[in-house]
């Protein structure tokens, strides 16, 4: 009998340890197979928006360079062709004030100074017409307004008792032409640019061209339609 209870004792143990392994095995299987996902790997965090670039910076006026071909208006040479008629439109100075400026056969030169105007129409230039603001008389000769021109080459004369602020916007309403951003003297449907000359040194008129002021020795060029190569560059002794 003590023979029996003997090796019956080990066999127990030996099916209770294989149930115990089967039982671990089983739990370790369910828990790297189920659904509790403890030690699964986080979620990657979501991109952040993307943030818009700035737009670009707008592109740099171009503004052509000043020739280097100097041009002496001394002997008041003609520049251009013909494009108007000469004098003032019939809306321009006809003798009568215009914009508090009267029309004076014999104008003080207390004030004298030149500017110059150039107008290019598709890349060739026009001519500004003689005696602009220079009205003839009825016994003869001339009055003159304080901003006139007396040839050809566009050099504008200004003659005032006192020295003042005079425009091209004036010299404009005194010719009778229009000025402005779509119309230049009657010219329309193009594109149209004003450069201002001072020194040497050019730049854009990106306000209103009215205000530009008709200073010593100053060039205002128009550029109508196509871009032109280079400003023009002329010279002039005095004033």
């Amino acid at each position: 009998m003590s023979n029996i209870c003997k090796s019956k004792e080990p066999h127990n143990v030996g099916r209770m340890r294989t149930e115990s392994f089967v039982l671990l095995m089983g739990a370790l299987l369910a828990g790297g197979c189920g659904g509790g996902g403890s030690d699964s790997p986080p979620a990657s965090p979501a991109p952040p928006p993307s943030v818009p670039s700035p737009p670009p910076p707008p592109p740099a006026p171009t503004v052509p360079p000043l020739s280097s071909t100097i041009v002496s208006l001394e002997n008041d040479p003609p520049i251009g062709i013909d494009q108007w008629p000469v004098g003032d439109t019939a809306t321009g100075g006809q003798g009568a004030p215009v914009l508090g400026m009267d029309c004076i056969v014999n104008p003080p030169q207390t004030f004298h100074v030149h500017a110059h105007v150039s107008i290019f129409l598709d890349g060739v230039q026009l001519a500004v017409p003689p005696y602009v603001g220079g009205v003839p008389q009825p016994a003869g000769g001339r009055c003159y307004y304080p901003i006139h021109t007396h040839d050809r080459s566009g050099k504008i004369h200004v003659e005032a008792a006192a020295p003042g602020t005079f425009t091209l916007g004036q010299m404009f309403t005194i010719w009778g032409q229009p000025l402005e951003s779509t119309n230049v003297a009657g010219l329309t449907g193009k594109p149209i640019k004003v450069f201002v000359t001072d020194a040497g040194v050019v730049t854009e008129s990106t306000s209103n061209w009215g205000d530009i002021e008709l200073t010593t020795h100053r060039e205002i060029t128009f550029q109508i339609g196509t871009a032109i190569a280079e400003i023009p560059n002329y010279s002039w002794s005095g004033n």
